[in-house]
């Protein structure tokens, strides 16, 4: 019969594993807010050119202020997966950004492959939805 000091430690290194190692949402918990309010983007476009992207948007929401987070992962070579997101950037939430065409250039390594999302966050803290993941590559355009 195993001891019960025994069988306490193997369940609590069990709840460990799970909790580090579990499938589920990789990211800090979002607080709840009307879904209405919730800042978001609209009319998102993005088009590539040899090293460079660039994203068209409009952002709605709170009129005291919206701002955008974009995150950047590199596709691993040999898989052909993507790796873990790291902010790329973070526009602070601003009143003139609300409801107007934003344009912004972002620069790419060549024959490296990114993929990138967006989303609107406001003034008062509140996050809009992720974005679709865009999948980009950047290419050389001197040296094809």
């Amino acid at each position: 019969m195993i001891s019960t000091s025994l069988q306490r430690s193997a369940w609590l290194f069990l709840l460990m594993a799970v909790a580090l190692f579990g499938c589920g949402r990789k990211e800090m918990p979002q607080p709840l807010s009307d879904s209405a309010a919730k800042p978001h983007i609209e009319n998102l476009k993005y088009e590539t050119n040899g090293t460079v992207m660039r994203l068209d948007f409009v952002l709605r929401g709170n009129p005291a202020g919206v701002g955008y987070q974009i995150d950047r992962t590199m596709i691993d070579p040999y898989c052909e997966c993507p790796g873990f997101w790291r902010r790329y950037v973070d526009m602070a939430a601003m009143p003139r950004l609300v409801n107007s065409k934003t344009k912004k250039i972002l620069q790419l390594s060549s024959s490296v492959g990114y993929v990138f999302r967006i989303r609107a966050v406001d003034k008062e803290g509140n996050f809009g939805p992720w974005s679709k993941m865009m999948r980009v590559h950047g290419v050389d355009l001197f040296h094809k």
